[in-house]
């Protein structure tokens, strides 16, 4: 048997999670070339991990919005947190409007 005394345990420290740098990919999407997303809409259906929402810009009181109008709606990337570039978006996208960055 060994003696306990004589045993050398390395001591972990803690990590600080405030002081970890957080990186998360920077997606940018052209709105010059996506201008109708709810016509394509295939990057909210190819992301696994459902990064992209679709927004609407200009909001009238009392009255519905167009989806075929361009730049009514706009893709954006809500949750960036969760991407695992897989580039599964970009894939798809007809107009190459999505590049994603590390």
């Amino acid at each position: 048997m060994v003696d306990r005394s004589q045993l050398k345990i390395p001591r972990v420290m803690p990590v600080d999670l405030g002081r970890v740098p957080l990186r998360f990919p920077k997606i940018e999407i052209d709105y010059s070339k996506c201008t109708v997303p709810f016509w394509c809409k295939k990057c909210l259906q190819a992301c696994p991990q459902t990064v992209f929402q679709v927004y609407c810009r200009q909001l009238i009181k009392l009255q519905e919005s167009d989806p075929r109008e361009p730049g009514i709606y706009q893709v954006i990337p809500v949750r960036r947190d969760k991407c695992s570039m897989c580039n599964k978006c970009i894939e798809v996208c007809p107009e190459d409007a999505i590049t994603i960055t590390y």
